[in-house]
């Protein structure tokens, strides 16, 4: 497993560089933002301002609100880049990262990804746990190491 003192510096590194970025560039990451209706001030606003800043990028966008939600999606295809992103991610995480947790009695759940990082916890137990699926992968953390101390297997849905 990784050295714990890097891991905890790369899941500083990785929740720092997305609690940086605004609605826009969380659209711009992930291809799509969702809020609340009670965390925007003016849904109309905010809608309008997405799409300016989508205008002056050249990049086509779908805005709207449903359900209490407003949200925004990029309208074009995921770019190959971001899909082969996902790709290898969802390839690790059902591969090894939920599997190596789950034997350790963890119900694991991914809490925070950007590209090929992410940052995972213990649902029972708030263990962390970090992954990097372009570095070997890189993988550490008490998610991944320590049994989860609320014993036994977690329920299977």
């Amino acid at each position: 497993m990784a050295d714990p003192v890097e891991i905890n510096r790369r899941i500083k590194r990785l929740v720092t560089r997305v609690r940086r970025r605004d609605d826009y560039g969380t659209l711009l990451a992930t291809s799509q933002v969702l809020l609340p209706l009670e965390e925007v001030e003016d849904p109309d606003a905010w809608r309008a301002e997405i799409k300016r800043q989508a205008r002056s990028d050249r990049i086509k966008v779908r805005t709207g609100v449903t359900g209490g939600k407003v949200w925004a999606l990029l309208a074009d295809p995921i770019p190959e880049v971001q899909r082969d992103e996902d790709l290898r991610h969802f390839h690790l995480y059902h591969s090894h990262l939920e599997p190596q947790a789950k034997a350790l009695g963890h119900d694991v759940r991914v809490v925070l990804r950007d590209g090929e990082e992410a940052l995972l916890i213990c649902q029972r137990c708030g263990a962390r746990g970090y992954a990097d699926a372009t570095a070997g992968p890189l993988i550490g953390g008490p998610l991944f190491e320590d049994e989860c101390p609320e014993g036994g297997l977690p329920d299977e849905d």
